[in-house]
């Protein structure tokens, strides 16, 4: 890893990814702090020696960190997205696609009826159940699958702890809107909003770059995102978000 993480000892203001405000030092971890654990025992030893430093946007509450910036899909393969992976997120293969399956159908009645795309979808494991059950679904994972991105539109997409993972946040979006239907484009994701946890500091869970947590939004900053892109967003939690085509 040495070399890959962005040294950050620069005189630059770092700018807010989504809205460019100058953004303030919110906290460092090490690179082996994981989602995994209570609280206090989200370090995963021995450490890593790698200091990340999150910043936070007195704009639109966006936390980020730039130290993955210029990392390549082959970086995060090798230092994030490898064998070792589930360590840190067993959910990536036992429950997560069976909950996300019954969510999906309960909360979408026609899902089964809709020309639809899971952007981010891991092995394929939620595509699978999904497909099994009649629905007209394609998956796409740049980690995950060597298939090329939809030249398709699709009236419905959705992403399971996709967001929180983009370096860029302005461009995955922009790619999410591209490939939805112009009139009746939905996009329904899961991330974990940071306003109820603005207290915890560096203790917030959700701040774990060992699984690749690199953006972590605020309603704000997903409101300030998408409305770029001609949508709106609706806060059906802190968790689940629906964000949809509209016209002035």
């Amino acid at each position: 890893m040495n070399g890959k993480i962005m040294n950050l000892f620069t005189t630059e203001t770092p700018k807010c990814k989504i809205c460019l405000t100058s953004s303030l030092l919110y906290g460092v971890t090490d690179f082996n702090t994981s989602c995994y654990g209570s609280n206090v025992h989200r370090y995963n030893y021995p450490l890593s020696g790698h200091a990340i430093y999150y910043y936070r946007c007195p704009h639109c509450g966006l936390i980020y960190t730039h130290a993955f910036d210029g990392w390549s899909n082959d970086d995060f393969l090798t230092h994030i997205y490898n064998d070792e992976y589930v360590k840190y997120d067993p959910n990536f293969v036992s429950g997560r696609a069976e909950h996300n399956f019954k969510l999906l159908c309960s909360a979408f009645k026609d899902i089964k009826k809709i020309h639809a795309l899971d952007f981010g979808c891991g092995d394929g494991q939620l595509v699978n159940l999904l497909k099994k059950a009649g629905a007209d679904i394609t998956g796409w994972d740049p980690f995950n699958h060597a298939s090329p991105m939809p030249d398709d539109t699709f009236e419905f997409i959705t992403s399971f702890e996709v967001m929180e993972h983009t370096t860029d946040p302005v461009n995955t979006v922009a790619t999410i809107g591209a490939l939805l239907d112009e009139h009746r484009g939905k996009y329904f994701f899961s991330t974990l909003t940071n306003d109820l946890h603005q207290n915890e500091l560096m203790n917030f869970w959700y701040i774990a770059p060992r699984n690749g947590h690199v953006t972590l939004y605020s309603e704000k900053s997903l409101d300030i995102l998408f409305k770029t892109f001609g949508m709106r967003v609706k806060h059906i939690s802190e968790l689940y978000h629906l964000a949809y085509k509209c016209r002035e």
